[in-house]
């Protein structure tokens, strides 16, 4: 039994053209009348132009139009008939992360690939788990969805690989601190200028050596800024770090601009102070919230360090020691 579709003599239109094919294991069923119920079940959802049902193999084919009907539509469809699909879970550890917005982006885009069910994503932690139909999406296909977002993924690893990953992610905080101290310092005078300058005293700083210390700050302390926001455009979405490379190069540019082509106020239209004490405020605000971020990590993990590697259950009226991971 098949849902409404264009015949193959028939002109086949762009929307069908693009469709997916996809293989769910089905469980539950056991006779031709399971059949017929599941098959029903499919071809009303909207967006599902073919469905096929074997028996044998307790499996059914969709083929469905991705922009209108979804892998959670098909499950949720198989659910409502009394049988069940079954569903698998792939861990993942996700960086790049930087606002809550950036969580909403980065399920839609797991969930843009075919087969997976259910994605959910956690900011405080940075790891992503998704339920997938077991045999369609792979962990590859889903660090390749979020890079495409223009976020960093991996699959979960296991203890020794996790502790090396931590080893990595120290190193790299190490060196966003550094980056942090770098860009403070070079802003600090910056900065002075303009509280003498609201006490009344003219403690201005020539044109060129605020290009001087503004520069490192806006191209190399703000490097990711940039790294980040060219990938959001990339894939059409505007991001935080947008915002930031817009608001700080178009103070530095015109600076840059008023410096090149003085007027008879230079000092009064420079703006070098503002592009940087930007910068640095929002490094200093990623590198409180990383920091925040690592102790929550950290005291997660101790709690479940205290969790007790075996229990005692009772079972059939005596009392037996198993695994601690066994007890539901």
């Amino acid at each position: 039994m098949t849902a409404a579709a264009a015949s193959p003599d028939s002109t086949e239109t762009p929307q069908n053209s693009a469709a997916e094919t996809l293989t769910l294991p089905v469980q539950g069923m056991h006779c031709a009348s399971c059949v017929g119920r599941v098959e029903r079940a499919l071809e009303d959802v909207p967006g599902v132009l073919e469905a096929r049902v074997n028996l044998a193999s307790e499996q059914a084919e969709v083929r469905l139009d991705p922009d209108l009907a979804t892998a959670t539509d098909v499950v949720e469809a198989v659910g409502r008939t009394g049988f069940s699909i079954p569903v698998s879970s792939i861990d993942l550890a996700i960086s790049g992360m930087s606002c809550a917005a950036c969580v909403a982006r980065a399920e839609k885009a797991l969930a843009s690939v075919a087969g997976v069910v259910e994605s959910r994503v956690n900011f405080a932690s940075g790891q992503g788990q998704v339920d997938v139909i077991p045999g369609t999406a792979t962990a590859a296909e889903l660090t390749a969805a979020l890079d495409r977002a223009g976020y960093g993924a991996s699959a979960a690893e296991d203890t020794s690989s996790a502790d090396a990953r931590d080893d990595a992610t120290a190193v790299h905080a190490r060196r966003e601190r550094n980056r942090l101290l770098v860009s403070a310092v070079l802003t600090l005078p910056l900065v002075l200028q303009m509280i003498f300058a609201f006490m009344g005293i003219d403690a201005m700083l020539p044109g060129w050596l605020q290009l001087v210390l503004a520069t490192p700050v806006q191209f190399w302390a703000g490097l990711g800024f940039y790294v980040a926001a060219f990938k959001g455009l990339r894939t059409g979405v505007a991001n935080m770090d947008l915002l930031v490379v817009i608001g700080t190069s178009a103070a530095y540019g015109l600076s840059v601009a008023v410096l090149a082509w003085p007027g008879p106020d230079l000092g009064a239209h420079l703006y070098f102070e503002a592009s940087a004490a930007v910068i640095t405020l929002v490094l200093l605000g990623r590198w409180l919230e990383a920091r925040a971020k690592h102790g929550t990590t950290e005291a997660i993990r101790a709690l479940m360090d205290l969790r007790p590697d075996r229990a005692h259950v009772v079972r059939d009226g005596k009392e037996i020691e198993v695994p601690a991971a066994s007890v539901n």
